[in-house]
């Protein structure tokens, strides 16, 4: 279920707007509302929400979340815009499910003798059902389709996340402290529904939910062989052996584990439950050691943990409880409403963790507000330009992360004062090497391996490596360096792209940017993991097949005609660092051979370094004796 389209007329600070949500193939973008406070954003995500509770209402009547007949958000002139009559609001869902609102300044019947020009056919339709001693009406087709709207809700998730969610931490609260997982009340009666789509402190009802989903898992879901034993007295017995957990609850708990794996960024946490006595749900690490308790209660999270983990541990047990199958988290489908999605977090959990988080959820529409660049950023680094979409309000234009004005006001706070750009002029200074700023850690480890296995090493100790800080990063390194400062580097600076980034080569002087040459013929088109070949992956993903997601093939229909879509392998979010550091005690000289198209950008910028300083000091004299082809061309950042 997700939203196709808003249209809001003359409603509070908005005048006119018209927002067609777009898909990318058959998954949704994430979209981020932002503006200035006043502009509008809580008042269109009022009407996204209205429209979800009334089809709620109408799929299970005995159970609503807003008392019968009336609805979530009030309908009230005082939302007209100034200096105007009317406002009308049309929210379109898929299966061309519709909400249609309008309001008048006055009851109908007045305007009689007042003129009031009605620019659209679907307006006049709405002005026409207004009785005469009315000033409003509210229109939907959820009521005429009660089945079609329940079968929507038992495939999809529904969810809205006010601004006044809160959790209250456990130091402050004593109840939130002795909290104790129990089995949850569910009635499974026609008509009522146990999913709510409002959720304010939902913490005790998550922890419900994951002590019945390990119920399940290792009640229901072990998987055992019943093996022949001789004994010593010639007798044959049947004993168990275990083969793991398998089934519905084994997989949703698995996909948990990914969550409040992201959350914590450690790859070794794990929900555990306490004995009957004081049954709480803890965050334990698995060592050789044993099990060390990491987080005795996970009502003792950090505010920011805590708000991160009840978002989405409620998507997914909102999603259980619909019934859908689910075995992946491309399996999870819905709509998320969130209004002011940065609360509570720190600037690690806006940029970093919640972009990729989101980034989990592929077929989930996730609708949010925000004031955060931090977050705006992260989503730009983590989607890319096309993967996401901004909409300013209250025009309702799409605009780009630079357009964003307070993206604007804190990215120059940040150029000015981060530490991150001290630190990397710090080091171009300070060089006596040529420079490599690389799009991060795992980058580095990759290379330095290859250079081991391949020989060369002589080569890569000519060069100073640096972690850039990912591609969004590298890119500021090269547009804040300006002509005059690249002009007195000694030394060369490469800032080297991975294959996606599809940026161009460009030179200022002695900063040169390249990228990193894509292998078609290689399964993972992202990151310096394209440099490895199918054996090599394959070999990969027999020893873990956690390390590497594929989308399988498969044909899909554009203007009435099948087109093929390939198969797709990429690196697992959760596990880029494990296939970094397995490829880098198992891989083989074979392995890394497609590191080769680096070390040839490498040799050919020392070459370029070794001519230039032999053209200016050398026997050979002056600039004229450089070898043809090594002129640099200052090539300024469009």
């Amino acid at each position: 279920m997700y939203t196709k389209r808003i249209k809001l007329l003359n409603y509070g600070p908005i005048e006119n707007l018209d927002i067609k949500f777009p898909s990318k193939e058959d998954a949704p973008k994430p979209i981020i509302l932002v503006g200035e406070n006043g502009s509008g954003k809580s008042i269109l995500l009022s009407h996204i929400v209205n429209g979800l509770l009334w089809a709620q209402n109408v799929a299970y009547p005995e159970t609503p979340e807003v008392e019968k007949g009336k609805v979530y958000k009030i309908r009230s002139s005082h939302y007209i815009k100034l200096g105007n009559e009317y406002c009308f609001t049309n929210i379109e869902f898929d299966d061309d499910f519709f909400v249609k609102e309008m309001i008048l300044r006055r009851i109908k019947k007045e305007y009689e003798s007042i003129p009031v020009k009605l620019p659209e056919a679907n307006i006049q339709d709405i002005w026409n059902k207004i009785k005469p001693e009315r000033s409003n009406h509210f229109d939907s087709n959820f009521s005429n389709n009660k089945g079609k709207v329940q079968n929507n809700f038992t495939r999809n998730c529904v969810l809205y996340f006010p601004p006044n969610r809160f959790e209250e931490p456990a130091w402050l609260n004593e109840e939130n402290l002795m909290a104790q997982a129990k089995y949850m009340d569910l009635k499974h009666l026609q008509n009522h529904t146990n999913r709510r789509v409002i959720n304010h402190s939902a913490l005790q009802i998550n922890q419900n939910w994951l002590f019945e989903l390990v119920y399940d898992k290792m009640v229901f879901e072990g998987q055992f062989n019943r093996l022949p034993i001789d004994t010593n007295d010639n007798k044959v017995i049947l004993i168990n052996q275990f083969k793991g957990y398998h089934g519905r609850a084994s997989n949703i708990y698995d996909i948990s584990l990914q969550v409040i794996r992201a959350i914590m960024q450690r790859n070794d946490v794990r929900f555990a439950i306490g004995p009957r006595q004081n049954r709480m749900i803890s965050l334990v690490s698995d060592s050789n050691s044993g099990s060390n308790q990491v987080v005795p209660n996970i009502f003792q999270l950090s505010s920011g943990e805590t708000s991160l983990l009840n978002l989405f541990l409620s998507i997914l047990r909102d999603f259980d409880l619909c019934g859908s199958s689910l075995s992946q988290m491309a399996d999870i489908r819905g709509i998320v409403v969130v209004d002011e999605i940065d609360l509570h977090l720190h600037s690690i959990h806006q940029s970093e963790i919640l972009p990729g988080l989101i980034k989990m959820f592929p077929n989930v529409q996730f609708i949010m507000t925000t004031h955060s660049p931090l977050f705006v950023l992260g989503m730009q680094r983590i989607f890319g330009d096309d993967g996401f979409v901004l909409y300013r309000l209250p025009q309702g234009w799409q605009i780009n992360p630079e357009e964003f004005g307070e993206f604007r006001k804190a990215y120059e706070i940040f150029v000015a004062t981060s530490r991150f750009s001290h630190d990397i002029r710090k080091e171009i200074e300070g060089a006596k090497k040529p420079i490599i700023f690389l799009e991060g850690v795992t980058d580095q480890k990759y290379l330095q391996r290859a250079s081991e296995l391949i020989g060369k090493e002589s080569l890569l100790e000519k060069f100073k490596i640096q972690d850039g800080g990912g591609a969004g990063q590298l890119s500021k390194i090269f547009k804040d360096s300006t002509l005059p400062l690249t002009e007195v580097l000694s030394q060369k600076v490469l800032i080297l792209f991975d294959c996606d980034t599809n940026k161009l080569s460009k030179d200022k002087n002695n900063l040169f940017q390249r990228t990193i040459p894509l292998q078609n013929e290689n399964p993972i088109k992202k990151g310096i993991e394209n440099l490895f070949n199918w054996q090599t992956l394959e070999k990969v993903k027999q020893n873990n097949p956690a390390f590497i997601d594929i989308d399988p093939g498969r044909t899909k229909t554009i203007n009435g005609k099948p087109q093929p879509v390939p198969e797709e392998w990429t690196v697992n979010e959760n596990e880029k660092t494990n296939l970094c550091n397995w490829l880098c005690e198992n891989g083989t000289a074979e392995d890394f051979q497609g590191f080769q198209v680096v070390f040839k950008i490498l040799q050919d910028l020392f070459d370029l370094q070794i001519s230039q300083e032999q053209a200016a000091t050398g026997p050979l004299g002056g600039p004229e004796n450089l070898p043809k082809g090594n002129n640099i061309a200052d090539i300024e950042e469009s």
